[in-house]
């Protein structure tokens, strides 16, 4: 068989936001011909290792020590006491045997200048012997600030993370009871570097961690630009009251608030230079905190169907609207006492964030209300802990269909008018008692897209664009085929065309999924309709192999091997120069998988094009 003289390889290659579709130059050489591709947003495919992942062009990371776990270099001086050296010792404390011994000691029993620096210092510090009495260890003069507390039967290793108050050099044991014990390996590490914490803000346990101050900010200065568009990410713990707002770049505004634990993200435009988290009274802590710039958007090469045939897959705009899609113990969720709710599985992004719900009554049910407009599509996954059993999701028990749930994970979906999303569902004729699930979407629209992910708002997908590829000199408007692996994402009764065009509605090649039901369209325009062909398979969701032949007055549609449709009569479009998943001018997009596209600048033979979509 000829070579055809343009391709969109099955694993495309992607460069500046172009997918490289390729042709034959003179020499049969490869040379790249650009499809532009668009979607100006963030979106998540299957990748070859089977996980969801999401795809852009993202930066570098910009935030330092986001997880607040770096240590600075050892401030202490013989820690392990192996010498009487570098401490100064009050009334009743000796150094000997490898330990700090103290006997009745009270008042500043021990100390040792570690500079002048201020910020916060991480403490930790082994309690080898214990009589009676209290120990505490702090910074400066005030006892009661970021100490620790060493008490009746407490052996072993303590850590404290204490504030230094703007520059307090000693670093002191003491007690106010007598205290009646010995201490070893004494270390202290600054921590929190690069972040400023106001009042109310402390260090601890690789975690910021705010009192319920108000109005009180941590931050870094400089870690953006302004006008720029980046992702931003963290964890939130131990929340207990308030708000935390976020400000990327000015101070002024709040770009977004959060009031529960959670792993949050959020896509922001800047209009400052810096990273700013406010207390609006808010008790809790926050962690790994991230911040990249969201450069550009990459197409999408998914693996859904295959490990190793990969489509490329293109989807319209879709939004989720349920706002917390994998932190199951969110408040939006109404967990009620027949049910558990564990977090920490393993999900299919192959991270801890899935949840196992656990049947604790008789009505034991997960579910929210949602306001929607139909249609609606309800999707979610969820696998067994261990074996296989059955259980509702999206619909409840009265409505909904019983599903099977195996040991691997599956995404069920349903399509309905109604707006309570069951996470899960015990009740009825389910006989599972528990299930992991994963990734809650609530859409407006007929069919489920690709997993959208939420932290605390609705997340919105943007349609996608790929289109004028080639060039005058690589297409055939005489003759030539046009071949394509393809599958549609729903049978629903929508234009969605390929095209070879001049980039306009009067001479264009078109192969498209139509308003027809399962049906696959070949048409040809010279100013007007030369050729309307048409298919109707089985189901357009499934892949199919199909190829259609221009040449003056001989026209032919083939689909999986099989000759579907000729026309003896017609003519041919006049200056073909580009390929476009559109109808050649925008509008019409094509929504589905593609998996292997050719066009071939002549004619070829029945058995030609029989052993191409065969």
């Amino acid at each position: 068989m000829a070579k055809p003289n343009f391709i969109l390889p099955n694993k495309p290659a992607i460069k500046a936001g172009s997918i490289l579709s390729y042709n034959y130059t003179d020499d049969l050489k490869f040379a790249a011909e650009p499809l532009d591709f668009s979607r100006n947003s963030s979106a998540t495919r299957v990748n070859e290792q089977g996980l969801i992942e999401e795809v852009g062009y993202f930066g570098p990371q910009l935030v330092q020590n986001g997880d607040f776990s770096q240590e600075g270099s050892e401030l202490i001086t013989n820690g392990d006491f192996a010498t009487d050296s570098n401490w100064t010792k009050g009334t009743g404390t000796t150094i000997s045997g490898g330990n700090a011994n103290f006997v009745n000691a009270n008042g500043v029993s021990l100390y040792q200048n570690i500079g002048t620096q201020s910020g916060f210092v991480k403490i930790t510090f082994n309690v080898t012997d214990y009589t009676s009495g209290t120990l505490n260890v702090y910074s400066g003069g005030n006892q009661s600030v970021g100490s620790v507390n060493v008490s009746a039967n407490a052996l072993g290793t303590y850590t404290a993370y204490i504030d230094r108050n703007g520059g307090n050099v000693n670093i002191i044991f003491g007690s106010n009871d007598s205290f009646i014990g010995s201490i070893n390996n004494v270390s202290v590490k600054e921590v929190g570097q690069d972040w400023d914490l106001g009042t109310g803000w402390s260090i601890g346990d690789n975690k910021a961690v705010c009192d319920g101050s108000d109005g009180v900010n941590m931050f870094q200065n400089g870690v953006i630009e302004n006008l720029k568009k980046y992702k931003i990410s963290f964890s939130i713990l131990n929340y207990v009251s308030g708000f935390l707002n976020g400000r990327i770049g000015s101070a002024n505004s709040n770009d977004f608030t959060v009031s529960s634990d959670g792993n949050y993200s959020f896509n922001i435009t800047s209009d400052g230079t810096n990273l700013i988290f406010r207390s609006s009274s808010f008790n809790g802590s926050i962690t790994n905190i991230s911040v990249i710039e969201i450069i550009g958007d990459k197409p999408r090469i998914d693996y859904s169907d295959s490990s190793t045939e990969p489509s490329l897959l293109l989807e319209p705009q879709s939004t989720n609207l349920i706002t917390y899609s994998s932190y199951f113990s969110s408040a939006i969720w109404n967990a009620n006492t027949d049910v558990i709710v564990d977090e920490g599985y393993l999900s299919p992004e192959g991270t801890l964030n899935a949840a196992k719900v656990t049947k604790d009554g008789t009505n034991a049910k997960l579910a929210m209300f949602i306001g929607g407009t139909a249609p609606i599509t309800k999707s979610i996954y969820a696998r067994t802990v261990s074996g296989t059993g059955t259980a509702y999701f999206g619909e409840g028990s009265s409505s909904g269909v019983l599903s099977t749930v195996t040991e691997q994970w599956q995404r069920f979906e349903i399509t309905v008018n109604a707006n309570n999303f069951y996470a899960v569902d015990f009740r009825g004729a389910a006989t599972l008692t528990e299930v992991i699930i994963f990734g809650a979407q609530f859409e407006q629209n007929s069919y489920a897209t690709s997993y959208i992910p939420t932290s605390g708002s609705t997340v919105t997908r943007l349609g996608e664009t790929a289109n004028n590829a080639g060039g005058a000199g690589v297409f055939n408007s005489e003759e030539g085929v046009l071949y394509a692996e393809i599958a549609a994402l729903a049978n629903d009764l929508t234009n969605r065309k390929i095209s070879i065009s001049n980039g306009s509605s009067t001479q264009r090649i078109l192969l498209s999924y139509s308003t027809t039901s399962n049906a696959l369209v070949f048409q040809v325009v010279n100013s007007t309709l030369q050729v309307n062909l048409s298919y109707i398979l089985t189901d357009i969701k499934l892949l199919t192999k199909v190829a259609v032949k221009w040449k003056l007055n001989d026209f032919s549609f083939w689909v999986n091997g099989v000759e579907v449709a000729i026309d003896s009569s017609g003519l041919t479009p006049i200056g073909l120069t580009e390929l476009s998943f559109d109808r050649g001018f925008a509008g019409e997009n094509f929504y589905g998988k593609v998996k292997d596209l050719q066009v071939f600048n002549h004619a070829l033979t029945d058995e030609e094009l029989q052993t191409l979509t065969t």
